[in-house]
């Protein structure tokens, strides 16, 4: 197929998924333009004029759906199809995507074939309603000049006696009687011409042919009855069916201007040979039936489905190529639709090869009716739909592959927690006992042993100290994901206040500058903001450079999204541990440059997960840390 003049938008967030769309394309031999957010979408829309619309649904300021909206509202992109794109696989997604107006729904990670597929379909579909609405424009204009035709014809009466020389022989006629109707055709005035020569006033009725016509129906008294184009030299020119009959000596002459008959003969020929055209060459199946269905006119598309030759279809109706289980639905539709109950259906079915293959269709079907509203026969449209079932069957397979890894997922996690929990609450015993004792032998035993001694019995002290805060940290990394808390309005102000109140010993220790801006109010857990707080402010203050730290505490509104930052003077993180912090035990210092376990931002990204937000870095070694967290805006 020739795509070199399909233009498609693609619209997403996302460059990477711009960039493979675009050279997937364009490969294709489509002419794509990007965008990479709404309001641009809306712009390049306008100004190109796209065939087709890729349009992501999650994007940032304005939705896909949004977009959709304000497409469908003008009247310059209203008739753009628009596909969505999305992770969002829920239905509801995909219904709310249809309700905006979209046509068709791709889902993320992308499929080359599936995406293929589908925008093939759409612009096999747009092609085809071009070359219908085309169809429909020339038929109106047939059924239009018809109309004329029927309403303006009138007949013409004239009446001629011959003019004879001496010889006996015709050499002209002179006009005995014109009506109205004749004055209108030849352009003559009534009481100008009766009395009047016929090859004096129209001299070249001798050179077309028509005057010897005359002169044979009076010498013989043969009736004439044939179409003649007849011009005047006055620029007057018609198509006329002429009846001549001989009258005494002379002929009387009825005609009727068929002019406009003649063009919709001609433009009706046209237009046969143009839906003949795109009935042989159309891309999808073409039927026409009898109400019983029986096939009258298959098309080479519909051949091709089914793998039956023409002449063997035409021997053929519906059940014989229907699958036994659908054939109930047809009739039923099929009644309703002679009742005239509805004007058209279309539902997907079995059809059975020739060679006793199954595959799935599209059938549209509307009913041709009389101008008494009598059916007369069927038209069908017929859609292979065979791949695209064979797509939504491995997409359900996958679908509920993925619904049961995640179902063993969850219940994994919830074990692990349920055992992290267990584990650290059953080490606090024998571990509170190991310390208890170590700090009983390093009281008692102090002066009774070596340096060496003492040297151990500390580091016994120490290790048990750290193995209690790794406990301790934890319990509480377990302790967020199974929090049944109800969320509640928060006043991120006041959990600030906390968050520093309960820090200032390490505050004044650090001598520590800490601020904020005006903090937003947002839905969640009290308890869990102020560990998000505290956990954050607590390392900007801890991972300080020479500098006395220097921290401040801001929120910013972006979209639908209230993001926090918190920004540090410290000794910042390199690009390649970004990610990696977040993950629980990482560390990225020893234990005597920094203390702490590596749960703690750990911890952070729990508890953001489940407020429904993200928690990322922005940092360069040397130059300060800023961490970011959203969360949604209420409504």
């Amino acid at each position: 197929m020739d795509n070199s003049g399909i233009k498609i938008l693609v619209v997403d967030d996302q460059p990477g998924n711009l960039r493979f769309l675009s050279k997937l394309l364009t490969a294709q031999g489509y002419q794509v333009y990007r965008a990479i957010c709404g309001e641009l979408a809306l712009n390049v829309a306008i100004a190109h004029c796209p065939d087709l619309i890729l349009l992501d649904i999650r994007m940032p300021e304005m939705s896909g759906y949004e977009v959709c909206r304000r497409l469908k509202a003008t009247a310059e992109t209203e008739q753009i199809p628009v596909i969505f794109l999305s992770v969002l696989d829920d239905i509801n997604d995909k219904l709310q995507a249809f309700r905006v107006g979209g046509a068709d729904y791709i889902a993320k990670p992308f499929q080359v074939e599936e995406v293929l597929a589908r925008i093939d379909k759409q612009v096999c579909l747009q092609k085809l309603q071009q070359q219908l609405k085309e169809q429909n424009a020339q038929l109106q204009q047939s059924q239009s000049l018809l109309a004329s035709i029927l309403n303006s014809s009138l007949d013409g009466v004239v009446a001629y006696s011959a003019v004879r020389n001496s010889q006996g022989n015709i050499v002209d006629f002179q006009w005995l009687l014109v009506n109205p109707a004749a004055e209108k055709i030849s352009g003559l005035l009534l009481n100008e011409i009766v009395g009047k020569n016929l090859l004096a006033e129209i001299s070249q009725l001798r050179k077309n042919g028509l005057f010897d016509l005359y002169v044979s129906v009076v010498e013989t008294g043969e009736t004439v009855d044939q179409e003649f184009y007849y011009e005047h030299e006055r620029d007057i020119s018609a198509w006329l069916h002429i009846v001549a009959v001989k009258l005494n000596d002379g002929l009387a002459v009825t005609f009727r201007n068929v002019t406009d008959r003649k063009r919709a003969e001609i433009a009706l020929r046209e237009s046969e040979e143009r839906f003949r055209a795109i009935f042989e060459q159309a891309a999808v199946g073409i039927a026409k039936t009898a109400l019983s269905g029986q096939f009258m006119r298959v098309n080479p598309g519909f051949c091709q489905i089914v793998r039956y030759a023409e002449s063997e279809l035409l021997q053929q109706n519906w059940e014989a190529i229907t699958q036994p289980d659908d054939m109930e639905s047809d009739r039923k539709y099929v009644r309703l639709l002679l009742s005239g109950e509805i004007q058209t259906f279309s539902r997907e079915k079995r059809l059975i090869c020739k060679d006793g293959e199954v595959r799935w269709a599209n059938v549209t079907v509307s009913a041709m009716r009389d101008a008494e509203g009598t059916p007369q026969y069927l038209i069908c449209a017929i859609e292979d739909i065979s791949e695209r079932k064979q797509v939504q069957e491995l997409l359900q397979a996958s679908l509920e592959t993925q619904t049961r890894y995640a179902q063993e997922l969850t219940r994994s996690n919830a074990e692990l927690e349920q055992f992290a929990y267990v584990a650290s609450h059953d080490l606090q015993a024998p571990l509170n006992t190991i310390a208890g004792y170590a700090q009983l032998l390093e009281k008692r035993c102090h002066n009774q042993v070596d340096a060496q001694a003492n040297k151990f019995i500390r580091n016994i002290v120490n290790s048990c100290g750290r193995m209690q805060a790794l406990i301790d940290d934890l319990l509480e990394y377990s302790r967020v994901g199974s929090s049944h808390k109800p969320f509640e309005l928060i006043d991120c102000n006041l959990v600030f206040e906390d968050a520093c109140a309960n820090l200032q010993l390490a505050i004044r220790k650090n001598q520590a500058s800490v601020t904020r801006g005006n903090l937003p109010r947002v839905i969640g857990d009290g308890f869990q903001l102020l560990q998000l707080f505290q956990n954050l402010i607590c390392n900007a203050i801890k991972y300080r450079s020479s500098w006395a730290p220097v921290v401040f505490f801001g929120a910013q509104r972006q979209g639908d999204n209230w993001v926090f930052s918190v920004q540090d003077n410290g000794i910042g993180i390199a690009e390649e541990y970004h990610r990696r912090i977040f993950q629980i035990f990482q560390r990225l210092h020893a234990q005597k440059e920094y203390s702490g376990t590596g749960i703690g931002l750990a911890i952070c990204q729990r508890i953001v997960d489940r407020h429904g937000g993200c928690l990322w870095v922005e940092s360069e070694p040397d130059r300060g840390s800023t961490f970011y967290f959203s969360v949604p805006v209420p409504k």
